[in-house]
C-alpha cells in the first residue's frame, strides 16, 4: 500500500477496462504498435490473469472511489536468467503528478523481494521524455539503444533500454 496509491491485481472483472485502456492510441503516443483487436486482447488479458509470466495491476488512487488512473505491469523478458520486464501506462490527466514513478516502485518491490528477480529491465521511445525521467528516478541505468527500432510518426526513431539490478535496488532502498 501507498498513501496516495494502491495496486489491485486485474481480475476478470477488469478485462473490459484493460482491453479498453491496451486498444486506446491516445494513451500511447510514444508506441509504434498499438493493438486494435479488441476481442484479441481481451482473450489476451483474460489468458494473462492467472498466468505466472505476467503480473497486471490496476493503479488507483486511495480514496473512496478508488478511482483507476492507469496500470502497472511486469512479464518475464528471459525468466531462465530470472529478468523481468516492467511496463506501465496512465490516463493523460493523471500524469506529471508521481503516481507512475510510485507504482513502478511497488511492483519493483515485489519483482526484487518477492519473486527474486535479479534484474528488471524496460524500454522507450528516444522521445518520451516523461518515462525516461520515471525509470531514471526509480534507479535504472540506460544500458543501450537500440537504434532507429521504432516506427514512429513517420520516422525511425530510437528505443532506450533501461535496467536495475537486484543490488542496485537493494542500495538503493538500504537491504
Amino acid at each position: 500500500m501507498n498513501a496516495r496509491i494502491t495496486l489491485s491485481p486485474v481480475t476478470p472483472d477488469d478485462i473490459d477496462f484493460i482491453t479498453e485502456l491496451e486498444t486506446n492510441t491516445a494513451l500511447w503516443p510514444f508506441e509504434d504498435m498499438i493493438p486494435t483487436d479488441k476481442e484479441g486482447v481481451r482473450k489476451t488479458v483474460a489468458e494473462r490473469i492467472d498466468s505466472d509470466w505476467h503480473r497486471q495491476f490496476l493503479i488507483r488512487l486511495a480514496s473512496p472511489e478508488a478511482t483507476p488512473v492507469g496500470e502497472v505491469h511486469i512479464h518475464w523478458y528471459v525468466k531462465e536468467r530470472e529478468s523481468w520486464e516492467l511496463g506501465y501506462s496512465l490516463f493523460p490527466e493523471y500524469r506529471g503528478q508521481g503516481y507512475g514513478t510510485e507504482a513502478a516502485q511497488l511492483v519493483l518491490k515485489l519483482a526484487f523481494e518477492e519473486w527474486k528477480a535479479h534484474r528488471v529491465v524496460a524500454m522507450c521511445n528516444e522521445y518520451n521524455t516523461a518515462s525516461i525521467k520515471v525509470l531514471e528516478r526509480l534507479g535504472l541505468t540506460r544500458e543501450g539503444v537500440f537504434r532507429e527500432e521504432i516506427h514512429w510518426n513517420d520516422q525511425w526513431v530510437n528505443q532506450y533500454f533501461y535496467a536495475i539490478l537486484d543490488r542496485e535496488y537493494r542500495a538503493i532502498i538500504g537491504i
